[in-house]
């Protein structure tokens, strides 16, 4: 075997050696950038599901109640309270101005922490039941304190139907298992706002109370069928 014969041959070797490092560098740097990539989304994905989680937590709150003049019923001993029906009810939250203004700060830790890591519409949900609160707060200044429970007996139907169709979409979101971000930046954003927002406001009690413009309700059946069971 001559010179030039061992010359082509090393490197015909030395040249297929720099090939095989350069596949692999490629590899390699496409797994590594694959495996930060799974990385980051299961980041995301913990940070999503815990947000979500808080939201739950939230709004399930509004699922304890209380009976309307329940201890004064039972000072005087009336036999006729009913824990099973026929009872005037209203969310615990609304039991005085301190459990109120608690579960707004609530609303706002969720809002303020969470509220980037939700859909649009689950957003939307959020800023409305912030905006009602603060609602409810600017006419709490026109009644007495002691009178905030007889006016939850009215509005636990516009929390109630609220707390139904978030949990609805929480749960619908949490057992996804697949969560991706969602700007707030957008037409979808603008459009739902609406929706979400102002027909939800005007169609509840609250609206009526601040506004005193009559509007026709479903709810207001419920609220004939409770009276009539008292």
């Amino acid at each position: 075997m001559n010179r030039k014969e061992v010359i082509t041959i090393v490197a015909a070797i030395l040249s297929s050696g720099v090939i095989n490092i350069f596949i692999t560098n490629i590899l390699y740097g496409r797994q590594l950038r694959k495996e930060l990539k799974q990385k980051g989304n299961d980041k995301i994905s913990q940070d999503i599901e815990k947000s979500l989680q808080y939201y739950r937590e939230l709004e399930l709150k509004l699922k304890t109640q209380e009976i309307f003049n329940f201890e004064d019923r039972l000072k005087d001993k009336n036999p006729n309270i009913n824990m099973f029906e026929g009872e005037m009810i209203y969310p615990e939250v609304l039991n005085d101005f301190k459990t109120m203004n608690e579960f707004i700060e609530d609303i706002q830790t969720c809002r303020k922490e969470h509220e980037k890591n939700f859909s649009c519409r689950l957003a939307l949900y959020l800023v409305y039941i912030d905006r009602y609160f603060q609602e409810l707060r600017l006419y709490s200044a026109t009644i007495q304190e002691s009178e905030l429970p007889l006016i939850g007996t009215v509005l636990i139907f516009d929390l109630q139907e609220w707390q139904k169709k978030v949990d609805k979409l929480l749960v619908k979101e949490i057992n996804k298992h697949n969560y991706k971000l969602e700007s707030h930046e957008t037409i979808k954003w603008r459009l739902l706002r609406k929706r979400i927002l102002k027909r939800n406001y005007e169609n509840s009690f609250l609206y009526y109370f601040r506004t005193q413009k009559p509007k026709k309700s479903r709810k207001l059946k419920k609220i004939r069928k409770q009276n009539n069971q008292m």
